[in-house]
């Protein structure tokens, strides 16, 4: 298996024509690889997996920007895995519980008004901290072709000896890959933990 490709900082932006054909070529039948990384990102995500993929696309096909050389399944696992952790991440900061309800239920509560639109301030830090988190997870993966293939793996759901094989390591050397990667986002926190919680910040200096 040939290393992923690892674009420079200064790769050109793929048109969205280009994005589209890159779209158009990915297995998103219920079970492919996609659809699945979908259902495991969707656990942070107010929607099932289906809705969670249907939202990268669009995101995918207007707002966001792909660069050069990077895959379509990075691309939109790349999105659905920042979509999923600012929902997480909001929803943490409001101390909220989810719960899982029967479609049938739902659609009751949604009838009597039982249902909450967020607000706002909540929907412009949502992107906020997705963007930071974007930037980081960028910075990890340009650090190194095996990197990028590791957090595309872990991305697309695979653990264990399938992750390995992903990568085509060992089992020895995919720990000691993990390793550094870990070591890496440790050191870049130090820097993105104050972007993250600004607002948590800002309210102790008061």
């Amino acid at each position: 298996m040939s290393k992923p490709f690892v674009p420079a900082e200064d790769a050109r932006q793929l048109t969205r024509d280009e994005i589209k054909a890159e779209l158009v070529r990915i297995d998103m039948a219920p079970g492919a690889a996609m659809t699945r990384c979908a259902d495991q990102f969707a656990a942070d995500y107010p929607g099932e997996g289906r809705d969670l993929l249907q939202t990268a696309i669009v995101g995918a096909l207007t707002t966001r920007t792909c660069r050069e050389g990077v895959s379509g399944e990075r691309f939109l696992a790349g999105i659905m895995r920042s979509i999923a952790s600012t929902h997480r991440r909001a929803r943490e900061r409001r101390g909220e519980d989810v719960v899982s309800l029967p479609v049938e239920v739902l659609a009751e509560q949604m009838a009597m008004g039982g249902y909450i639109v967020l607000a706002a301030d909540d929907v412009i830090e949502i992107e906020r901290v997705r963007l930071v988190c974007e930037r980081i997870l960028d910075q990890l993966s340009a650090a190194s072709p095996r990197q990028a293939a590791l957090i595309d793996g872990i991305g697309l759901g695979l653990r264990g000896q399938a992750l390995a094989d992903h990568l085509g390591l060992s089992m020895q050397d995919l720990a000691t890959v993990r390793r550094a990667l870990k070591r890496h986002a440790q050191r870049l926190w130090i820097d993105f933990d104050t972007q993250i919680f600004r607002s948590e910040a800002s309210a102790g200096a008061q």
